[in-house]
């Protein structure tokens, strides 16, 4: 199949892709639209919003900072803050937040993520997104765990270090990232800049939903620049990751030292036994990377350490994930990549009237999302009614069982019968073995 008939099946408007390999950006190019209906072309020149992209930018910000001997990230975060305090509590008695915890989303700190501000809606101050005050559609970011104790990603942890720079530099979070970190890299088409004005705003794409509408407004503001508020390119993705394997591979003279380098990129924690936890990056394997999604938009930034090998993906809609996901196969396939393989697994076949029996709607016992299966050429598929209109295709493997591969559901799915063989629901079981659904099937 063609990226374009992929595109269509996630309902993908437009993609963007930048290529790293032999220690350069070998090809980059858009495909598709930058709009639902349109006839604009995504082109390796169109912006788009990074999401949680961003977050290792404001990693880097605050590590040039420490490499320049302004902060050291092993002192207290409060130390460096004038205007605002993380608040004390019973958890922070006995180990108080260093700015290497936030780093590493090992902080405590609450807020995982953030829904952005429509177009009509007013949007907060950092202060406000800190207390969690209107019109910030976010909690108060607090401390609810013992600073170290353990891993949890946080975003609220960010936006902490988005006023961490504002006030050691005497700057605006987006004067200190333009001028110390995106210029020196030649990121051009690169700013932390929400709402969206200026030049960049012609080259800007549209977010889409599930459905592949575009949103109101044709995108969400996010105010909360250190965490989702980088408005950016592939290209400009794949600099900064240029920029990071050539100074993991001790080579001087780049925007962060190789000893800074080698600290962002020494784990600091495991996150779930595959992948661990840097300063600004996941880790995995020989790999740094960092994936993004914001309303509208879905991204992936990774990049191997040694191997001169990396790659930026950029989408504007919301199933953008499972996308990349299946583009990042291709790469890995036509670029000798060693991970990113596709999944191998022996496929059973079914009866088709065994298939049909388990077509029809079922509802999450004790919840509201309903799923529905329906056939497809001579298997099955699976649609999550009221969340996306893609419909993902069930891989069997028994007669009962069949692998569902999607971001926001992977695991199998079991059907189950009565007595008398008459299907009454599935059991969909997690691929990492916890947790859970149970779905009852609804009468026709």
């Amino acid at each position: 199949m063609s990226l374009q008939e992929r595109m269509d099946y996630y309902l993908v408007p437009g993609v963007s892709i930048a290529l790293i390999n032999n220690g350069q950006i070998e090809w980059a190019r858009g495909f598709g639209v930058a709009g639902s209906g349109g006839a604009v072309p995504v082109t390796a020149d169109s912006v788009f919003q990074a999401a949680s992209i961003s977050k290792t930018f404001a990693a880097a910000a605050v590590m040039l900072m420490d490499q320049s001997d302004l902060i050291d990230v092993d002192h207290e975060v409060n130390s460096y803050l004038t205007s605002w305090k993380i608040p004390d509590n019973q958890y922070t008695a006995s180990q108080k937040v260093l700015v290497r915890h936030l780093l590493s989303h090992t902080g405590g700190t609450t807020v995982s993520g953030f829904t952005g501000y429509r177009y009509d809606e007013s949007v907060p101050a950092l202060l406000q997104i800190l207390d969690g005050l209107p019109p910030a559609n976010s909690q108060a970011i607090r401390v609810e765990a013992v600073p170290g104790s353990r891993w949890n990603y946080s975003g609220g942890g960010t936006e902490i270090l988005h006023l961490l720079v504002q006030e050691v530099s005497g700057m605006t979070y987006r004067q200190y990232l333009n001028d110390y970190i995106l210029r020196p890299l030649n990121m051009m088409s690169s700013d932390p800049l929400q709402p969206l004005l200026g030049p960049l705003l012609s080259r800007a794409v549209s977010g889409h939903d599930a459905y592949g509408t575009t949103y109101p407004g044709r995108w969400y503001t996010y105010p909360e620049l250190g965490a989702a508020g980088l408005w950016t390119t592939p290209s400009d993705l794949a600099r900064f990751a240029l920029s990071i394997q050539s100074s993991a591979l001790g080579r001087t003279g780049n925007l962060l030292s190789p000893q800074t380098v080698n600290t962002m990129l020494t784990s600091q924690t495991s996150i779930d036994g595959e992948m661990n936890q840097g300063l600004g990056f996941m880790l995995e394997g020989n790999m740094f990377e960092h994936s993004g999604s914001n309303l509208g938009f879905k991204t992936l930034l990774v990049a191997y350490r040694d191997r001169g090998q990396g790659a930026a993906i950029m989408t504007n809609g919301d199933n953008g994930t499972d996308l990349i996901n299946e583009i990042m196969r291709s790469i890995s396939r036509v670029y000798g990549w060693p991970d990113f393989k596709p999944e191998e697994q022996t496929l059973a076949s079914v009866p088709e009237a065994t298939l049909n029996s388990y077509t029809g709607r079922y509802r999450q016992n004790g919840g509201t999302p309903v799923f529905r299966i329906g056939r497809t050429g001579t298997g099955l598929t699976l649609l999550f009614e009221g969340h996306s209109g893609v419909a993902f295709t069930l891989y069997p493997v028994a007669t009962d069982r069949f692998l569902v591969r999607c971001s926001s559901l992977t695991g199998s799915i079991t059907f189950t019968t009565d007595s008398e063989g008459t299907v009454t629901g599935f059991q969909f079981t997690p691929k990492s073995g916890s947790g859970g659904i149970a779905a009852t099937k609804l009468p026709a």
